[in-house]
């Protein structure tokens, strides 16, 4: 089964879910479950689960102001979630970091990369809201919308393993299928998979 990673706190479960795993950027992924073009057709008709760890996290403070500018200086692409007036939780892919950070700090917010301190799991599909909803996923996970169709929940990296069954569990009315990366990237090249 391989020795568990601490660059990715899903990678057990992911495992366990018979995922075929790979190494990218010094971190272990889900390439697949078995057939990316079922997973891509899941994620199509019901709902996907999956590994959204590879990408940046970011916290976002400052004085309401200062964190209305940062956030509307993000480049395209960046999702983001209110913490409050004068917090957020940014999220981006790796190749764009460098540009987001830069952007929310030339705006005057102070930025803190939080890496390792979060699991990220991914909803993506026409029935990912019905299955967040049957979950009753709450605070302290903060739960970022892609697009209408297409959620991600963080929450500390700990309890990552427990909130993938958790989703699991409530995704078996809805179908619901894990999904490695390569069906992800498929979607977003087919179909620009939704973005804020």
């Amino acid at each position: 089964m391989g020795i568990l990673s601490p660059m990715n706190p899903l990678e057990g479960v992911l495992r366990r879910c018979g995922a075929t795993m790979a190494v990218r950027g010094g971190r272990p992924i889900a390439l697949h479950f078995g057939s990316p073009a079922t997973e891509t057709a899941v994620c199509r008709s019901h709902v996907g689960l999956a590994d959204r760890g590879q990408r940046v996290t970011y916290e976002l403070r400052g004085a309401p102001d200062d964190v209305e500018r940062a956030l509307a200086s993000l480049p395209e692409g960046d999702w983001f979630e209110r913490l409050g007036p004068e917090r957020a939780i940014v999220r981006c892919e790796p190749m764009e970091s460098a540009a987001s950070h830069d952007a929310m700090a030339d705006a005057g917010g102070t930025v803190l990369e939080l890496e390792g301190k979060y699991a990220a799991v991914g909803l993506i599909g026409p029935r990912s809201k019905d299955v967040l909803l049957a979950a009753q996923v709450d605070t302290p996970a903060i739960v970022v919308q892609e697009g209408e169709n297409a959620f991600e929940i963080l929450v500390a990296a700990a309890r990552g393993e427990a909130l993938w069954e958790r989703l699991l569990r409530a995704g078996e009315p809805f179908e619901i299928a894990c999904v490695g990366a390569e069906a992800l990237e498929h979607l977003a090249v087919s179909e620009h998979l939704p973005r804020r």
